[in-house]
């Protein structure tokens, strides 16, 4: 009998199932969707943090990673090598810089990364193996494999890089790709920063070992011991990488100051070497300078010298033309002199030929003379002076002799005449002797008649041509002259070439000298700036890939710890519906089975195997699409964002049973309530129809107009809303549920996007931030100063930002980033300080302290509390809160400049300040112990500047770190320099003292009133005048006696 009971009872189910599909179906299909959402969004971050896991192990992915400011030597390696608990260190060396694709014009971003000795080598030092996509590792020196960077394109085997010219610290400037890698350290696609560029890295490129020539090394890799053992995202993982990461810590002062020893000594050392390099080259310039110099005096001498002879000439050619017209009327007067002549001549030689033929006639008369004579007186010797014929005789010779006597005369005469004519001739020129005979006289006076009438046709000749050739030897003479002054003018101009040159030559010698000696003036200043050097011992944590993979996996927890929760609501309300629905269906036969003897338990237990099933099934179901199909589609999605391999999907047993556990309570705690009500009433009542719902009147039917207009069925329907409440409640419920879950996607969406927009346009006004390591990037030649001030920019503020950890009372802590302004009127121009509600301006003033809203709220401050801020000596700071400011975006902690200045310098209370007192910034002003700083004192503190105890100060002085360029050019372009400024213990300063930048001066020493000090000044001396000299020590003498102290 009870076989057949039962067997009739489990009958009554499966019918009921039959019967039923349908809201079977309604509650599988809620069940699968509520489990599906809670075992797919739930197995998904631990399937993501597994896949990482395994990678992290598979590509032996570091622990720990040492950043040093100043580089890691080969001994910070050893030393942290030695450091307990270090397992394996991997040093590496990278640089940064622009290069581009051969063949492409655009510049883009590269890291070059020296890979190891042996990159494939399963060692615990080889960290952060690569994994090759394709292609093959380098083998050759010029060979790299590259990691594209975000969304950067893909690069094709063979490309070349090629680096800039000037790219020191490589060996080559070609590299060509060999194949592409993925970097266990970059697994997702967002953007690394790099310190070049446009601040974005684009590819890194990883050369062979011994490419990279740098004498340091940027990064070390760390495997902490026993770390491998744990899951990297257990407690007991972290726990033991931070106490590798706190010993790190405990050695890294004494390596900082080790290093920047080494630093100092070997710049000192290159220093040195490069001054002398300078001072040789200096030397060989000026030498050469010399003889360039030389070479032009020379030159210049050898124009001048031929600009004298070219003027010579021209006043020689000047001469000869005004001479010309003289020496032809003289050639002309000569011709006229030599036709006279030879007219003077010709009569002459008639004169002579006359002469010569009348000697010729007389002769014969003077021999018939003779000879009468002769007759005469032989015969008047014959005669008798008785005779008479001898008067007549005596007569005849008397006339005889007379006659001889005149003929003779006549031709002595003559002949006279003719040796006259002779001696002039002879002297002239004209005959060879003057003892001619008249006959050879005549001969030789005609021949040089001949002769003068020759010469005489050839002066006519020659002073006919010779005009002519004067001129033309005129014009040849200038021709000559002009050539000359032509090739004159060419040597100038080439001599004031040569010297334009010379001079450029000089100068771009003399610039390159200057640079020369202004960067071995910059680099002792660096040197001399070389600060005590910071290790960042950083974890994995660190690593942008690492994190943004985490904070997705945390998201994806978030999310499951939400999302299902809804659909198990509306499950639960999805069931309790439909299982109230079919109670009430069955209460005639809940009725019969309960008058039959069923229990309450036997019934309800119907119902709840019939909600209990399709809840398992459902859970099934919800289970194969949660852990296969729906961590497939998240990660399908992801693989946008994350490259990991090692991704695989998993089941989890506990969130099954979990899921399956969570479905059946809430399908079964929905059935129980439906099926308890109807249960609690008799057999009888079950068997009768439950009864309608007591009607009366609702709301709607006391407003009568509103009321009248409606229809039947629209009255039925309003009244069935307020008659079956929890129908109703229960629909509106489920349909709200449903319609957030719609919404929350959009809404998340709409809600994030504005604060954006309202961030960068209401509160923060820049539209470019430049992040600068080091400040002299402001006061180089060509520097960010003459970019920011070419034009194209509006306006721009240096602001100061540091990240610090401010405390509120109970000592809860945040990390924020202090923001300071040289003027608080550049802050305010920049950012918009108000508040969220009501948006109320917050004035920013001189002690002005505004926090952000969130990390106000997070710490419970407001406006009047004290908070603590950690300032970089580690000191926490009092300062009071003036305001708190609407901000969305990041965590800041605004300050005045006054407020900056008391932060981040280091002022002893025991130090006194009179005013006027006036400096540059103030947190590089440090005073140790009690120090007296009168009145008007100016501190140009763009260095540091220690003031040791005891120090005095008197009124008026002024220590300056900053100084100009000498060049009045450099000058103008605001390059300047700046080196920190030591007064030891017990320094006491003058009035109207100067001290300027680099100056070191001992403890105890006096600087007297007035002084200029240029230079350092040893300990316990006094020193005074302009520049400040030792002038003596301090002895005991200087002691005052007893008596004579005033006070």
């Amino acid at each position: 009998m009870v076989s057949a009971v039962q067997k009739s009872y489990r009958k009554n189910i499966l019918r009921e199932m039959k019967g039923n599909a349908s809201r079977m179906v309604s509650l599988f299909g809620i069940v699968a969707l509520g489990v599906m959402m809670l075992t797919g969004l739930m197995s998904i971050a631990p399937s993501m943090r597994s896949a990482a896991q395994k990678y992290y192990a598979q590509q032996n992915v570091f622990d720990l990673r040492v950043l040093s400011t100043l580089g890691l030597s080969d001994q910070d390696i050893a030393a942290i090598a030695a450091t307990p608990g270090v397992e394996a260190v991997m040093p590496v060396k990278t640089l940064d810089l622009e290069a581009n694709w051969q063949g492409q014009e655009e510049r883009i971003v590269v890291q070059l990364q020296a890979l190891q000795q042996d990159p494939a080598a399963d060692t615990d030092a080889n960290m952060n193996r690569l994994v090759l996509r394709s292609g093959r590792m380098p083998q050759a020196a010029n060979e790299c494999v590259v990691h594209v960077m975000g969304y950067q394109a893909e690069i094709a085997e063979g490309t070349v890089l090629t680096l800039p010219e000037d790219t020191e610290g490589t060996k080559h400037k070609e590299y060509t790709v060999v194949g592409l890698v993925q970097d266990p350290q970059h697994i997702s696609t967002d953007k690394e920063s790099s310190t070049v560029g446009n601040g974005q890295l684009n590819y890194i490129a990883y050369v062979l070992d011994g490419e990279l020539t740098a004498d340091y090394y940027t990064a070390c890799y760390i495997k902490a011991e026993n770390a491998g053992q744990y899951d990297n995202y257990s407690q007991e993982y972290q726990e033991a990488v931070d106490q590798v990461a706190d010993r790190l810590e405990q050695i890294s002062t004494a390596q900082c100051v080790q290093r920047r020893e080494q630093l100092i000594d070997t710049a000192n050392q290159k220093l040195a070497e490069a001054r002398q390099t300078y001072d040789d080259q200096k030397a060989e310039a000026e030498q050469k300078f010399a003889e360039a110099e030389q070479q032009l005096d020379d030159a210049q001498k050898q124009l001048d010298d031929a600009k004298a002879q070219l003027d010579a000439g021209e006043t020689e050619l000047a001469k000869q033309k005004e001479a010309l017209p003289d020496t032809m009327q003289s050639g002309a007067d000569q011709l006229v002199d030599g036709e006279e002549q030879v007219l003077e001549f010709e009569e002459q030689l008639q004169q002579i030929q006359l002469l010569v033929n009348l000697k010729k006639v007389a002769d014969p008369l003077l021999t018939y003379a003779q000879t009468a004579l002769d007759n005469a007186q032989k015969a008047l010797d014959e005669a008798e002076p008785a005779d008479e014929e001898y008067i007549e005789l005596r007569d005849a010779l008397a006339k005889a002799q007379a006659a001889y006597d005149n003929i003779n005369g006549q031709l002595q005469g003559y002949q006279a005449q003719l040796d006259e004519g002779k001696k002039q001739m002879y002297a002239q020129g004209l005959i060879s002797s003057p003892n001619l005979d008249n006959d050879q006289l005549v001969v030789e006076a005609k021949a040089a008649l001949r002769r003068l009438k020759l010469q005489l046709l050839e002066g006519q000749l020659q002073l006919t041509t010779g005009t002519a050739t004067a001129y033309s030897q005129f014009e040849a003479a200038r021709a000559q002259l002009d050539a000359g002054w032509q090739e004159y003018q060419a040597g100038v101009q080439q001599l004031a070439d040569s010297r334009a040159e010379y001079e450029t030559q000089k100068a771009d010698a003399q610039q390159k000298l200057d640079e020369g000696l202004q960067q071995l003036t910059d680099a002792e200043e660096q040197v001399s700036k070389i600060k005590k050097g910071e290790w960042y011992v950083l974890d994995r944590n660190s690593t942008l890939s690492f994190v943004t993979f985490e904070q997705y996996a945390d998201r994806m927890d978030a999310i499951a710890r939400v999302f299902p929760v809804f659909f198990f609501l509306v499950a639960a309300l999805v069931a309790t519906t439909t299982m109230t629905r079919m109670v009430d269906e069955n209460r005639l036969q809940m009725g019969t089975l309960k008058a039959l003897g069923y229990s309450n338990a036997s019934i309800a237990g119907k119902y709840l195997f019939y909600a209990l099933t399709a809840s398992v099934l459902g859970s099934m179901a919800g289970m194969v699409v949660g852990f296969v199909v729906f961590p497939s589609i998240i990660w399908y999605a992801y693989q946008l964002i994350f490259s990991l391999p090692t991704f695989t999907l998993r089941f989890y047993p506990g969130m099954a049973a979990a899921s399956v556990a969570i479905s059946a309570a809430v399908i079964g705690l929905a059935t129980w309530s439906a099926c308890r009500s109807s249960l609690k009433e008799k057999s009888a009542a079950l068997l009768l129809p439950r009864a309608p719902v007591a009607g009366k009147r609702i709301f709607l039917e006391y407003i009568t107009p509103l009321w009248k207009r409606m229809s039947f069925s629209q009255k039925t329907t309003a009244r069935n809303l307020f008659r079956y409440k929890k129908r109703f409640f229960m629909t509106v419920l489920g349909v709200a549920g449903c319609t957030a879950l719609l919404l929350i996607g959009f809404g998340l969406q709409d809600s994030l996007l504005p604060i954006v927009t309202k961030q960068s346009t209401e509160l923060s006004h820049n539209d470019l931030t430049v992040t600068l390591s080091d400040p002299a990037a402001f006061t180089v030649e060509k520097g960010l100063t003459d970019a920011l001030e070419g034009g194209q920019v509006e306006n721009w503020a240096a602001v100061y930002s540091k990240s610090v950890t401010i405390y509120n009372a109970d000592g809860e802590s945040a990390g924020v980033s202090v923001v300071g302004a040289q003027t608080d009127s550049q802050l305010s121009r920049y950012v918009t300080f108000r508040t969220r509600q009501g948006h109320k301006a917050i004035p920013f003033e001189k002690d002005s302290v505004v926090l952000t809203e969130k990390t106000a709220l997070n710490l419970g401050v407001e406006p009047g509390d004290s908070i603590w801020v950690e300032n970089p000596d580690g000191e926490r700071v009092e300062m009071t809160l003036t305001g708190v400011t609407e901000n969305y975006m990041f965590t800041r902690l605004y300050v005045s400049n006054a407020q900056l200045q008391t932060l981040l310098g280091t002022c002893s209370p025991m130090t006194g300040i009179q005013p006027d007192f006036h400096c540059d910034y103030g947190f590089n002003i440090h005073t140790h112990g009690l120090a007296v700083i009168n009145y008007n004192c100016v501190i140009l503190d763009t260095s540091p500047v220690n003031i040791g105890a005891g120090a005095f100060i008197a009124p008026g002085v002024c220590l300056a770190c900053s100084g100009h360029a000498i060049d009045p050019e450099q000058r103008s372009h605001g390059i300047g320099t700046s080196a920190p400024i030591t007064l030891e213990e017990n320094v006491w300063i003058g009035a109207n003292s100067t001290v300027c930048g680099g100056v070191t001066i001992g403890a105890g020493s006096v600087i007297g009133a007035g002084s200029v000090v240029t230079h350092d000044i040893p300990a316990g001396v006094i020193a005074v005048g302009v520049p400040c000299k030792v002038i003596r020590p301090i002895t005991e003498k200087d002691k005052f006696k007893p008596e004579d102290i005033l006070f």
